[in-house]
């Protein structure tokens, strides 16, 4: 089976992630990883945030880049974004006005 041919910097890089399953927005693509042994080099992981996403779970690559989340957390900086950031803005969530 061919591979599809994909640039990095146009086709993955800065792209949405989707749960697959839900439809959920998980985050962007913030980098690549290089199978460089394989010949021609290939994707092997997408990362976003400090979380590896291997290649195996990209179902598909379009406007967004579709995947299963399985065991992943993704929303791991988000949360902490949030509860450290966010909610102490006045007027924002919990904070005092």
């Amino acid at each position: 089976m061919a591979g599809k041919v994909l640039h990095a910097q146009l086709h993955l890089l800065d792209r949405q992630l989707i749960d697959q399953a839900t439809g959920e927005l998980l985050g962007k693509v913030d980098d690549v990883e290089l199978d460089l042994e394989a010949g021609p080099p290939v994707v092997s992981a997408l990362i976003s945030g400090r979380v590896r996403i291997p290649a195996v779970e990209v179902m598909e690559v379009g406007t967004a880049v579709r995947i299963v989340r399985g065991e992943l957390d993704l929303t791991r900086g988000d949360d902490w974004v949030e509860r450290h950031v966010i909610d102490k803005i006045p007027g924002a969530g919990n904070a005092p006005e």
